[in-house]
């Protein structure tokens, strides 16, 4: 079947028809079932054609072999963040004569979008899932369940877990042996705010990245795990916090920076939840200083949010400018990378910081913001919404619409 496939693209490049090819050698049916694998042919007919050609065909089946290893290779360190062996194997594989032709071209392209990802180029990314779903009836399972985790991880980068989910659950762990996908798994769940099931998606994940040896993503599982124990009870809260340092210790240890900026990150919302807000902004703006030689917008976007929301709730507010530049660049990013979310995020901080009243500011939150987090499913922003738009119905005497909330508080979220 490879010798066919190789055949008709030599055949088509020196611009021959199959009648052409075949002439003295054997008739034009019997290339046409060559090219479509369809015959078992004799290696003199084989070697004639190829000689027509000018081809050495061992080394031809050589590149295509040597394409699908690296397209598996490929895979591994975008798994595994080798960031400096992912753009050379990308090199590697372009250059290869049948990346754009052979049966491993679908696969070529899922993994092309998963690159796009990574690299912060959602548009490219999701332009390229769309035409592998086009071409869905011609997959085979594996390159089904890899667009099923590359989609996952598409919407997810959008917090858009309920979609994220849907695509995530669909793999069969059975045919796909890139259990990695648990760990996005237990990162959409995380975000549903559905704890026991991110903890326990975290756990398959941390067991599959340590079989693999794969520490980087074994730090990753850690936090998001870490994430899932946070307790109001101050006693446990302090144990978390030990936790958290052990983390960032691990990651000083392994040389991760990238990871030590998301624990760092994690404190920094851990701190705001239990209402520790001095503590917070002092992390939070560890976090930004770290941004500036670390690039990572969704971390940073999302440390903007919370230094200024901390800010925002201590009391004798003196760096008012330094708040408007915060608000400023998060809104930029939101723009850039088209996060919806966060472009309602700093509308609303911007409204805070300029509103004492804030005639302006739960109208926003109550009518628009929350309707938009309940419809993309961000649970960690509804609880921390919902839990400040009870305190103003309390201290507003609506407490009709302070009842509402606080049942669907209460039993927020199923697990």
């Amino acid at each position: 079947m490879d010798e066919g496939l190789i055949i008709k693209l030599y055949r088509e490049r020196a611009g021959l028809t199959q009648a052409q090819l075949g002439k003295g050698i054997c008739s034009v049916t019997h290339v046409s079932k060559i090219e479509r694998g369809h015959t078992q042919c004799s290696t003199e007919i084989i070697n004639l054609l190829c000689e027509r050609l000018n081809i050495d065909l061992q080394k031809e089946l050589g590149q295509y072999e040597l394409l699908e290893k690296k397209l598996h290779e490929w895979l591994e360190v975008m798994v595994k963040q080798q960031m400096a062996d992912i753009d050379l194997l990308k090199q590697e594989i372009e250059i290869n004569t049948f990346v754009y032709i052979s049966e491993a071209h679908h696969f070529y392209r899922i993994l092309q979008a998963r690159y796009f990802l990574l690299k912060g180029d959602g548009e490219k990314g999701w332009n390229i899932l769309k035409s592998c779903q086009a071409h869905w009836n011609e997959l085979d399972r594996y390159e089904k369940n890899l667009l099923e985790h590359t989609l996952g991880m598409y919407y997810l980068t959008l917090n858009k877990s309920k979609e994220a989910i849907h695509h995530l659950k669909n793999i069969n762990p059975l045919e796909y042996n890139n259990h990695e996908f648990y760990f996005h798994l237990a990162s959409a769940s995380h975000n549903t705010n559905a704890k026991v099931k991110s903890y326990y998606y975290g756990n398959l994940a941390l067991s599959y990245f340590r079989k693999t040896n794969n520490f980087k993503r074994i730090l990753d599982s850690e936090l998001l795990m870490l994430a899932q124990m946070g307790s109001n009870d101050l006693i446990h809260f302090e144990e978390t916090i030990q936790q958290y340092q052990s983390l960032i210790k691990s990651c000083r240890t392994y040389q991760e920076e990238a990871k030590e900026i998301n624990v760092w990150h994690n404190l920094g919302v851990e701190y705001f939840s239990k209402e520790y807000y001095k503590e917070a902004v002092d992390v939070y703006k560890k976090v930004l200083e770290m941004c500036k030689s670390i690039q990572n917008p969704n971390i940073e976007i999302s440390a903007l949010r919370g230094y200024v929301h901390s800010c925002l709730y201590i009391e004798n507010l003196n760096n008012k400018e330094e708040l408007k530049k915060c608000i400023a660049d998060g809104q930029e990013i939101a723009n850039k990378t088209q996060n919806k979310t966060y472009e309602y995020v700093f509308h609303m901080l911007d409204i805070l910081l300029h509103d004492e009243d804030k005639k302006d500011y739960y109208p926003f939150l109550e009518n628009t913001f929350l309707p938009h987090l309940r419809e993309t499913g961000n649970s960690t922003l509804i609880t921390l919404y919902e839990k400040e738009l009870f305190q103003y119905y309390r201290k507003t005497s609506q407490y009709q619409k302070a009842s509402g909330l606080a049942v669907r508080y209460i039993e927020f979220p199923a697990q």
